[in-house]
């Protein structure tokens, strides 16, 4: 492991005392805090910074971090009725915002910046379980490649859970009306109207509160605005998530200012399905242009 190719960070932006990782390849860099195993910035060359991290995000007193990109699992937002058949209070987006992860590997090679990221997670919910397994701690695993061009986010887990999951990117933008999400399927649930809706085409804009889930997308979205272009690739899918809050609920927000919503878009790459226990491979690589 080289140390200029990776180092370790005190804080970050005003998160101060956020145990972080820099990863650098050539100009590009990429940072990850080990709090939520949650990567806080993309730079593919200095200055050039594609995620949003919110002026006002917190971390301490167990707060999750507002921007990046968050690992929900096991779950996606409320733990569902299948997931949490008696309604316990449990957290949104699942057990692995607020807690530590630990660095497992990291090296650094002529093509690339990389390090694997782990959490062993002990308390899940007995309905994740298949009848027949016995319950045991399970290892959740985030490995992040870093090379000239490309930012890759692998997230895995080798134990057959009912189990979603979802890399929940926010994206820096510079014009939310000019701003288009295209490449999504034509079949999505809108959860602001709570109703299953066709699309006469791939694409999605943004000029009211927008939390979609699109069904069955393909391997490739693309986020454009007026400014710049960015391509997400997307592996172990079965469904993409965009949101933005939008001024209501954006100022209703703690951790958000009254203006976040216009800085932003959420691109989410997501594995949602729950007919049957399986291991997870989720997969989300950035590539701007």
């Amino acid at each position: 492991m080289s140390q200029v190719n990776i180092s370790t960070l005190t804080g970050f932006g005003q998160l101060s005392d956020l145990p972080c990782l820099k990863l650098q390849y050539g100009n590009a860099s990429a940072v990850v805090s080990l709090y939520g195993g949650q990567v806080l910035s993309y730079q593919p060359t200095p200055g050039q910074e594609l995620l949003w991290l919110s002026d006002n995000a917190q971390w301490h007193n167990g707060a999750a971090i507002r921007g990046g990109v968050p690992v929900c699992w096991p779950w996606f937002g409320p733990a569902s009725a299948k997931i949490n058949p008696e309604q316990q209070p449990l957290p949104n987006h699942g057990l692995v915002r607020n807690r530590l992860w630990q660095i497992r590997h990291s090296e650094s090679s002529a093509v690339s910046t990389s390090v694997n990221l782990s959490i062993v997670v002990n308390d899940l919910p007995e309905s994740l379980w298949p009848a027949d397994a016995k319950a045991h701690p399970v290892n959740l695993a985030l490995s992040l490649i870093l090379s000239a061009n490309q930012l890759t986010m692998q997230l895995s887990c080798d134990t057959p859970l009912y189990q979603q999951a979802a890399l929940h990117s926010y994206f820096r933008i510079q014009n939310l009306q000019q701003t288009t999400v295209t490449g999504l399927s034509q079949n999505y649930f809108d959860k602001v109207s709570n109703a299953e809706h066709d699309s006469p085409d791939d694409k999605a804009c943004f000029s009211a509160e927008t939390d979609r889930i699109y069904f069955k997308t393909g391997s490739q979205l693309h986020l454009a605005d007026d400014k710049q272009q960015l391509t997400i690739n997307q592996q172990g899918h079965d469904a993409s998530v965009i949101w933005n809050p939008w001024q209501q609920k954006s100022r209703e927000l703690p951790d958000m200012a009254d203006h976040g919503f216009t800085e932003f878009v959420c691109v989410e790459s997501a594995r949602l399905g729950l007919a049957q226990p399986q291991n997870l491979y989720l997969i989300q690589t950035l590539i701007p242009h």
